[in-house]
């Protein structure tokens, strides 16, 4: 393989084949994603990923999200699609027309509303892996913002190859190319590509280290340095990351109603780092969450279960309680969105998954959490729910169907009133979007 920091020559198809080899190709299919946005970074990507692909009998879709957010950006999705056209490569284009105020800044919502739309665009296409164009520039700058922002040893390990995203495997097979290298892979094939002015903005955090890594150079902190940091922080990560996995599998039980329970009887030996790791994936596991609480946090909490100086609390949207040296993590009853049934299948509160058949006695019902006062209403008409092993608290966040203010069908209690004939046209299965078992972070 060439030298990854060759900053002049084109990346190879023997190269970027042995670049591939680093993906769990098995588990792939025949089918392959990849997003483009037009620049020479996914343009690139397109090129090397889609001639791999043609001489193993794979097929290559490409997707470009149009955030509509610049005034040229539907022009220059239009230009991604007539050139892939060009190329004998399938292109579709994702219009993100359904902005509603959210959370966080305009980019984080935009962020948020692409990989939704592309997990999407994934399923109708039956792809399970798609392609992304992040470079190792992009991989260094991302060590710096993270530097920046404080962030621990497993965020200073950079992005790796392989990540999933909902029930899609991201891939990243360009993270030990340098973007110059890309740009001359794509003049080498005579292919072109976009420029877009807001890369080169000083209202991002991100294009202003990039203008500083030359005076970086220039104080001694080179690519290669850095480059190093990041691989050895990805080991590193790698490792406890296979640690943790064993201390779930010794420690940790993942309930179908949608909980976890923790063996905390040899509390006097538990290893505390590998217990705050694990812990941080059961919150998101269980509270569907996006975002992993302040390290702080989880320490302080794990020093307090540990030395039996709390045995409750509320983390992560998630509610914590110890009972017989076991600690019980259950979805916490707030912030849980109702909604009306119609046919189809969706993700219920990033936690359950719902099937709905086309009968029409279930339409228009309301799938919301049970909550205090359904269950009240529950335990008075069918007794046998309070024999359930879920933890109480737990209960009050299943999903429960809801006729007005009448409940109708909760699933995980075994309860589907006398009435309701549209039972077996509803089936609710816990399949979380954030896995307890993540891919193996893989070094590039």
């Amino acid at each position: 393989m060439r030298d990854a920091f060759d900053l002049t020559s084109a990346v190879s198809d023997s190269e970027f084949a042995a670049l591939m080899t680093r993906i769990p190709l098995m588990a792939m299919g025949n089918r392959l994603g990849i997003a483009v946005s037009g620049g020479s970074d996914s343009m690139a990507l397109t090129l090397l990923l889609s001639r791999w692909a043609k001489v193993r009998d794979k097929a290559v879709f490409t997707v470009t999200v149009d955030h509509q957010l610049r005034s040229e950006s539907s022009a220059e999705a239009a230009w991604v699609q007539a050139r892939l056209s060009d190329e004998g490569i399938s292109h579709d284009i994702l219009p993100w027309t359904n902005k509603v105020a959210g959370r966080g800044s305009l980019q984080v919502q935009a962020r948020k509303a692409r990989y939704e739309m592309l997990s999407r665009w994934c399923h109708e296409k039956e792809i399970r892996f798609l392609a992304l164009a992040h470079h190792q520039d992009d991989q260094l700058e991302t060590l710096l913002l993270r530097l920046q922002k404080h962030s621990g040893p497993d965020g200073l390990a950079g992005m790796s190859l392989l990540r999933r995203e909902a029930d899609v495997m991201l891939i990243r097979p360009l993270l030990s190319a340098s973007k110059a290298r890309l740009v001359a892979t794509l003049k080498d094939r005579g292919w072109g590509w976009i420029e877009e002015a807001s890369n080169y903005k000083d209202d991002y955090a991100r294009n202003r280290l990039r203008r500083a890594m030359p005076f970086l150079e220039q104080q001694g902190i080179r690519p290669e340095t850095l480059t190093r940091i990041v691989r050895s922080l990805g080991r590193i990560r790698r490792n406890l990351q296979s640690r943790t996995d064993h201390f779930i599998d010794q420690h940790v039980v993942l309930h179908p109603e949608g909980y976890l329970s923790v063996d905390l009887s040899d509390s006097a030996v538990i290893d505390e780092e590998l217990f705050c790791r694990a812990l941080v994936r059961g919150l998101l596991t269980v509270g569907g969450g996006s975002y992993s609480p302040r390290t702080a946090q989880i320490q302080k909490l794990v020093q307090d279960l540990l030395g039996r100086q709390k045995d409750r609390a509320s983390l992560g949207g998630c509610y914590l309680s110890v009972t017989n040296d076991r600690l019980f993590v259950v979805r916490e009853n707030r912030n849980i969105e109702d909604c009306t049934l119609e046919e189809g299948e969706f993700l219920w509160d990033n936690r359950f998954h719902v099937f709905v058949d086309a009968n029409p006695s279930v339409k228009g019902m309301l799938l919301k959490a049970l909550g205090r006062r359904g269950w009240q209403q529950l335990s008075e008409i069918f007794p046998e729910a309070k024999k359930s092993a879920i933890p109480l608290a737990g209960r009050y966040s299943l999903p429960a169907v809801f006729s007005g203010d009448k409940v109708i069908f909760v699933p995980h209690l075994d309860y589907s009133h006398a009435d309701c004939r549209g039972q077996q046209s509803i089936k609710m299965r816990f399949e979380p979007k954030n896995i307890l078992f993540s891919p193996p972070f893989t070094v590039a």
